[in-house]
């Protein structure tokens, strides 16, 4: 797994491995509740927003760009 990805996952509470590795769920690497998955789909969200919102004025405008972003968290549920 990336390592940024890595870096969010325990942002969001982090991961547990599981002590049996043929349980089905996430492959059987991680275990995770509700709450700490919801929180890791938001962090890569906003990290996605924060990338486009920052990207270089020669290709999007800084109004552009925030209106992107702006759209991207609205679009997720993400305030």
């Amino acid at each position: 797994m990336n390592e940024r990805i890595d870096q969010l996952l325990w942002a969001a509470g982090g991961y547990t491995k599981l002590n049996y590795p043929d349980d089905a769920f996430l492959d059987g690497r991680y275990a995770l509740t509700q709450e700490q998955l919801d929180k890791f789909a938001q962090l890569i969200v906003l990290e996605c927003s924060a990338l486009v919102y920052n990207y270089p004025e020669k290709y999007l405008t800084r109004n552009q760009a925030r209106e992107i972003s702006m759209s991207m968290e609205e679009h997720f549920g993400i305030e």
